[in-house]
């Protein structure tokens, strides 16, 4: 297993492709997992501040794809674009 994290930025409903560093960790046949927070960045500190708003956010789905990225579509349910952490589990 392994685990890797971004953050993202957007609203409504919208497709990531995520690259990893190196080839190999996900294929077509890969067993994935993803969540997403919303993360803000209190004054004088990373944008590294997991927190529940108001704003809804869901994953719609998750792709894996045999040239090695990752395809998920969100939803993050607000007006404006909002900081989102995203976190991916990949089984072996």
């Amino acid at each position: 297993m392994s685990l890797w994290q971004t953050n993202i930025r957007g609203s409504g409903v919208f497709d990531v492709n995520f690259s990893f560093p190196s080839p190999g960790i996900v294929d077509r046949h890969s067993f994935v997992l993803a969540n997403i927070v919303e993360v803000s960045q209190p004054q004088g500190e990373p944008l590294d501040f997991p927190f529940q708003g108001d704003a809804t956010m869901e994953i719609h789905n998750i792709v894996p794809k045999d040239d090695g990225t990752l395809s998920i579509r969100f939803e993050v349910d607000w007006d404006s674009d909002l900081n989102c952490r995203v976190q991916v589990f990949v089984f072996d």
